[in-house]
């Protein structure tokens, strides 16, 4: 619990920082220069663990397909962050389980009630509260918030079928390097300018952050009880918030307010739900059967 909201606040310090660069400097110099910084910290870290052998896996077409959803996603992160509060873009961003569990329907034959469905749906009602679709109030920047969810949920699903060899220091160091990558590639039609000492400082301070985060959510997640903790990723909210606040004087507005809460409330009951699924799975098991 502690290890999943700690990674939720270092999620949240990395937007922040990043946001205050990238209103200063062309978007794609940005993401390329904290892309270099994180994957020589995240190299660093493989090296000393050992793991340097294992980056002939790194070339799978599924790691580097899931390396492609996740620039995509911060790509499209970052571009809504410069135009969005802190705390409303990390809202949208929390629908992605939504879109996690539609998408494993489509692509496992998931079975989904409806009860989750209507969950979704809630959720989705959410986003147009942030969203405001109306023509007075409009944020066209918001749906690169939900593409961005999106994106990330196709990460999250493909991440669900790389192959248990793969060591995790791999995958987010492939991470960071398509993340410079991108960047550099962006960098092609922007023109670039010399960063300031202290904006450097910030983004190496951003890709520090970004790392421990990711290394953070692997301590979260493996040997506990899922449903036990996943609630806690919630807590980037609260972390969004406060910084967006202090750093930015970010306040949302009731109707944002009022969509975050939806979202919350609805990916915990799916949460609930998928908890209520499994359980009578193994219920229906026979004594003796495999997964008893």
């Amino acid at each position: 619990m502690f290890a999943l909201a700690g990674a939720m606040a270092t999620f949240s310090i990395n937007d922040m920082l990043m946001k205050l660069t990238a209103q200063r400097y062309p978007l794609g110099e940005v993401i390329t220069v904290r892309g270099i910084m994180a994957t020589l910290l995240v190299g660093g870290c493989l090296i000393a663990m050992g793991h340097l052998t294992h980056l002939r896996a790194a070339v799978q077409p599924l790691v580097l397909t899931r390396t492609a959803f996740d620039g995509a996603a911060m790509v499209l992160f970052t571009t809504a962050l410069i135009h969005m509060p802190l705390a409303e873009l990390s809202a949208i961003n929390l629908v992605s389980p939504l879109m996690i569990t539609a998408l494993a329907v489509i692509f496992f034959a998931e079975e989904v009630g409806w009860r989750r469905w209507t969950a979704i749906t809630v959720g989705f009602v959410g986003t147009l509260f942030i969203v405001k679709p109306s023509a007075g109030s409009f944020n066209a920047w918001a749906l690169f918030g939900i593409a961005c969810a999106f994106a990330g949920a196709c990460r999250d699903v493909i991440t669900r079928n790389l192959h248990a060899a793969i060591p995790t220091i791999v995958i987010s160091f492939m991470a960071a390097l398509g993340s410079a990558v991108i960047g550099a590639i962006m960098g092609l039609i922007e023109d670039w300018q010399p960063m300031a000492p202290w904006d450097l400082g910030a983004l190496a301070i951003a890709a520090f952050f970004l790392a421990i985060g990711h290394y953070l959510v692997v301590i979260a997640f493996r040997g506990v009880d899922v449903a036990a903790i996943a609630p806690f990723r919630y807590t980037l909210l609260i972390w969004a918030g406060v910084l967006g606040y202090l750093a930015f004087g970010e306040v949302p507005d009731g109707f944002a307010i009022f969509g975050s809460l939806l979202i919350v409330s609805s990916g915990l009951y799916a949460l609930h739900r998928e908890v209520v699924r499994q359980r009578t799975i193994a219920a229906d098991v026979p004594p003796g059967e495999p997964g008893a």
